[in-house]
Order: structure tokens, then sequence, then C-alpha cells
């Protein structure tokens, strides 16, 4: 009996150890990074910002109370690496730097053209505390620090605003594509398959957007937008895709959850259909035919009559089969305009060659050494099969009556 009772002791006594916080962090101990941001000063070192949330400020916020301070602050530090700029920081910032709440790191346009996301990613892998599915961006004709700087309205802290804004764009629009650290390091290792990441550009004035009183207006003097799709070779920032040719690129990769789609009319030049997706779906299948590789691209899509201004009787089955026709021709327009745009660039930012990888292994081995030449002649055919379920809330128009 005593025995057995020994035995139940040994266990609960141990549970209680193993209870203990021997490794917690107190809040008031840290400064929480939401953002970095990654530039290079003109003598070639590394330019590392930091956006750090101001946890008091931005918890009284929520709860209404009057905006005092800036819910973040950047601070700035150079290296000759990464990795040193961000120890050298701790001599401007009082507390221990901490990194797993990061939600993006945006890079300057001029280093992601000059020297490429190789030569500084390893740290973002490496590191135990960041984590890798963290937002990629670029910082779209401006330097990183100077977006990280803005101050937003309705998103407390900018970072969560910029990633945010990404993810809406590319799921009801289809002009933007969530990129993180993981997948681009990736691509870089893949043989057929480039990075591709989105911008965010900075409008209006600096100055006045970093100040704390950029809160308090109903009209912002500086805001950041998402914009364009750019594309890389080999690392480094090459083209931008902005409009209908971001879209286009998200057609091709099975990208497009939910857009919008306009369409002319044929009986008044002015006016617009606007068919709303709200389901597609893109699947391509590879095959060599005649020596040549071919893509065959077959996309599905539903959608809605969003708005139109347009006398068309859609009570009558054929006007609603002329705008299914006319809806498929300006999706296939768009996907053929981007896969010139991208096969003319010679950088395969699809992931063809993955396909070829994965679908024909064997054929792959031959096309692999020389693919950044045969990519551009890589022969693809366009199919586009959408249809309108319905009508919107009105069956027919005002317009024809």
């Amino acid at each position: 009996m005593i025995r057995r009772s020994f035995k139940l002791t040994i266990p609960i006594i141990i549970c209680f150890l193993l209870t203990s916080c021997w490794n917690a962090r107190e809040i008031t101990d840290l400064s929480i990074i939401s953002a970095v941001g990654v530039d290079k000063t003109e003598d070639g070192k590394f330019n590392v910002s930091f956006q750090i949330i101001n946890a008091g400020d931005v918890a009284t916020g929520q709860e209404g109370a009057s905006r005092n301070t800036s819910p973040t602050v950047v601070y700035s530090e150079q290296g000759d690496s990464l990795f040193e700029a961000i120890r050298r920081a701790t001599k401007k910032i009082s507390r221990r730097i901490y990194f797993p709440h990061t939600n993006v790191v945006i890079i300057g346009e001029e280093i992601a053209r000059e020297d490429g996301v190789k030569a500084f990613l390893d740290w973002f892998e490496r590191d135990h505390e960041f984590r890798t599915n963290v937002d990629l961006v670029i910082a779209r004709g401006s330097r990183a620090e100077d977006v990280l700087k803005v101050q937003t309205s309705i998103e407390r802290v900018p970072a969560k605003k910029i990633v945010t804004e990404i993810a809406t764009t590319e799921r009801s629009w289809g002009g933007a594509i969530v990129s993180q650290i993981g997948e681009v390091i990736s691509d870089l290792m893949s043989d057929g398959k480039e990075v591709v990441i989105t911008g965010v550009h900075l409008i209006g004035d600096l100055q006045e957007g970093s100040n704390g009183e950029n809160l308090m207006k109903s009209v912002l003097p500086s805001w950041i937008e998402v914009s364009g799709i750019g594309l890389f070779k080999e690392g480094n920032l090459i083209h931008w895709l902005d409009g209908r040719d971001a879209r286009g690129y998200n057609w091709v990769v099975d990208n497009v959850t939910g857009t919008v789609v306009n369409l002319d009319c044929e009986t008044r030049p002015e006016g617009k259909i606007g068919i709303e997706l709200i389901r597609a779906r893109t699947l391509i299948k590879t095959e060599i035919h005649n020596g040549t590789p071919t893509v065959n691209m077959s996309v599905t899509g539903e959608g809605n009559i969003g708005e139109l201004s347009c006398p068309i009787d859609l009570l009558e089955p054929t006007n609603i089969l002329k705008l299914e026709k006319q809806l498929n021709e300006e999706i296939k327009g768009e996907i053929e305009r981007t896969v010139k745009i991208v096969q003319d660039l010679g950088i395969d930012s699809f992931g063809f060659g993955s396909e070829f990888h994965r679908q024909r292994p064997k054929e792959w081995k031959e096309l692999k050494n020389n693919w950044d030449e045969i990519f551009p002649t890589v022969k693809v055919n366009v199919e586009v099969d959408g249809f309108i379920r319905r009508t919107g809330m009105n069956n027919n128009n005002f317009l024809i009556q």
C-alpha cells in the first residue's frame, strides 16, 4: 500500500515542477516588432528599420480613449550585415527586441533591384524567433523605412493595415498576391518557378503622414496602398505587373477567388456591364507536342451581374449567353496579354517549369538545364468557360422600359 502511494506521489510532484514559467518574459521588458524594413545605404550597408508597437497606446485606443501618442515608433540602424544591424539597434532600443509578433517585412525597391532578396533572407529563415510565414512586401518607388513611418487611422498598427490590405485586394480584386518568406525561399530554390512579390506605394507627403496628427484627420495627407506585382529573376526585381496584367497573373496561377470584370456595351458606348466573379478555377496540363512544350490552361468561373448601364433584356436567355461569351473573351484576353509580357521577359513567374516537373518528370530532366531559353517558346493554349448564374436583386433592366 505504501509502495503504491509512493508511485502516485512522484508523478504529482513532477507535474507541479513542470508548471513553472522558467522562460516567461514580461511585456514591459520587450520591444514588440510589428514590421521590419530593409534598405541599403549610400555606402553599401544594410539599413534595417523596426516598427515597434506602443502597446499602451494601442490598448487604450481600442477602449476609445484619447490618442495622445503614436501607436508605433520606428527605429533604424545600419550594419555590414542584417544580423549586425539588428544587434546594433540595441543602442537605441532599451527593451529586448522581440520578433515573434512581426506581421510583415518590407523591402525597399532599390535593394530589391540591385542586390535582390538573396542578399538578406538567410537571417529571417535561420533565426529561431522569426516566423517564415511572415508576409514579404516591396516598397515600390520608395524606401522601406519611409513606408514604416506612415501612420494609419483605421488600423492602429500600420503593419497590420498593409497585411490586411494585400490579403483583401488578393481576395476581392485579384490584383495582388500574398508572398510569405518561406514561399519566397522555396521559389528561390526551385528550378521551374521565379519569385513574385506584391508592392505597396507611398502616396502623399511623408512628413505629414508620419506625424501623429495624421490620425486625427478625416482626409489623410499620406497613405499606403497596394501597387502591382513585382516579377523577379534569380532573386532580383526586374518588372512590375499593374492593373489587369496583375490580375492576369493571378488567373494563370489559380489565385482569383473573387473579382469584377467590366464588359463593354454594344448599344451604348459609355455603358458598362459589371460581372462579379464569385468562383474561379484554373487547371493546367502540360504536354510535349511535336517536340514543343505546351501548356493547356482551362479556366472556369461563375459570376453574377452586379451592375448594368446598358439597355439589355435580361429575361431573354440569348442575351445572357452573349454576355457569357463576352466575359470569356475578356478573361482570355487578360490571360494571354499577361502570358506574352512574362514570356517576353523570359522569366517563368508562373511556375510552368514546376508543372512540367510534377506532371512529366522524365521530360523535365531534359528541359530544366535550358528552361530559361525554352520558356519564351512554350505554346500556351487558353480556354475559358464562365457562366452567369444570377442577375442580382433585379431580374430585368429599367433602361429598356
